[in-house]
């Protein structure tokens, strides 16, 4: 499993949906939060491994900070996109490309923040329909 959000001040959202994950079953969880948070983040969900995400000058998600997880997110099972991101360009860019580093069988959630951006990258998602 890999969660993808918190922003440097909306850690708690991205650590309550990996804490949730954790209790439901997931047998390896990764978080990827602003890369100014992820030391914090780590030490607080020990039974996480850390991924930092590149993040602008205000520590929001920045633009291109999804090549930053690619690896992680080709190989994840699941991916929950958007609890704790908190600025719609970065977290527009990272949502448009999803499809081009997830693997073929990776199930993808978008939390309220990403579904809300998301419309505006709909054709970029078109690849990770299944059953809309």
């Amino acid at each position: 499993m890999l969660v993808v959000g918190g922003a440097a001040r909306t850690p708690g959202a991205a650590m309550l949906s990996a804490l949730a994950a954790l209790r439901v079953g997931a047998g390896r969880l990764t978080l990827a939060v602003g890369r100014s948070i992820a030391n914090e983040v780590a030490v607080a969900v020990p039974e996480s491994g850390v991924e930092p995400l590149d993040e602008d000058a205000d520590g929001h998600v920045a633009v291109g900070a999804i090549e930053g997880i690619a690896t992680s997110a080709a190989s994840a099972d699941a991916l929950l996109v958007g609890p704790g991101l908190d600025e719609p360009n970065g977290t527009r860019d990272l949502v448009a490309k999803l499809a081009d580093v997830v693997g073929p069988q990776t199930t993808v959630v978008l939390d309220a923040f990403a579904l809300g951006v998301a419309a505006d990258v709909r054709d970029r998602l078109e690849p990770l329909r299944v059953g809309w």
